[in-house]
């Protein structure tokens, strides 16, 4: 049995509460990916054959609009398991999977990942319990962009994005991850011209502080 397989399987929420020879069973079906930067795990028309879990990188999550508008509805870490929709009836890909950076992943094929359902009720329970989570952060963010303008939007994303990679520091709560402007513009269904010009009118109101390339949000914007 491959150990690093195992703890990852031990470290996700989905599997953590499984016993550990139901846990080796699902580790035993894992097929490793390696996936460089920018490079493409799954695109919206594919057929949806495969679990995945993220090992290490980053990778993005990307919805299209119909007029061909990019939309992120996740950035996803260690851990973080994607693809799952196959296991509720997805038959093809409804969305782009695309590596941050170098990325490892595991990989589990549909048919397997529903004997396992099948069989173990826990199992099924957090998988349903996740696929709603995932359905209603979807959900969010096209509301978010259909009621927000852009410079609400902006301070809901870096509101987001404080809860899961912010730190404490004296003047707010750094965020440490760095986006590009194109990326923050698929974060919220913008411009990237646009978002260039409402995160310098942000900067100039002090409604976000910058620290080189990271993002700083004020005591008064956190929850």
């Amino acid at each position: 049995m491959d150990k690093t397989k195992l703890w990852y399987i031990n470290a996700n929420k989905i599997f953590s509460g499984l016993p550990e020879k139901d846990q080796a069973e699902i580790a035993s079906k894992l097929t490793e990916i390696s996936v460089r930067k920018k490079g493409l795990i799954y695109s919206a028309g594919d057929t949806a054959g495969t679990v995945y879990i993220l090992k290490e990188g980053r990778i993005r999550i990307i919805r299209y609009s119909e007029d061909g508008k990019e939309l992120t509805v996740d950035i996803l870490e260690p851990g973080d398991i994607f693809g799952e929709l196959t296991v509720a009836g997805e038959e093809e890909r409804e969305t782009d999977a695309v590596a941050m950076e170098d990325s490892y992943i595991c990989a589990i094929k549909r048919k397997d990942f529903e004997d396992f359902i099948s069989k173990m009720p826990y199992l099924s329970l957090s998988i349903t319990k996740w696929i709603g989570l995932r359905l209603r952060k979807i959900e969010s963010r096209f509301n978010d962009i259909i009621f927000q303008d852009v410079h609400t939007r902006l301070i809901t994303i870096f509101k987001d994005l404080s809860e899961k990679y912010g730190v404490p520091v004296s003047n707010g709560r750094k965020i440490e991850i760095h986006l590009s402007h194109k990326e923050i513009a698929s974060l919220i269904g913008a411009t990237r011209e646009t978002v260039t010009l409402e995160l310098n009118n942000l900067k100039r109101s002090g409604d976000i502080l910058m620290d080189d390339k990271y993002v700083i949000l004020p005591p008064k914007h956190l929850w």
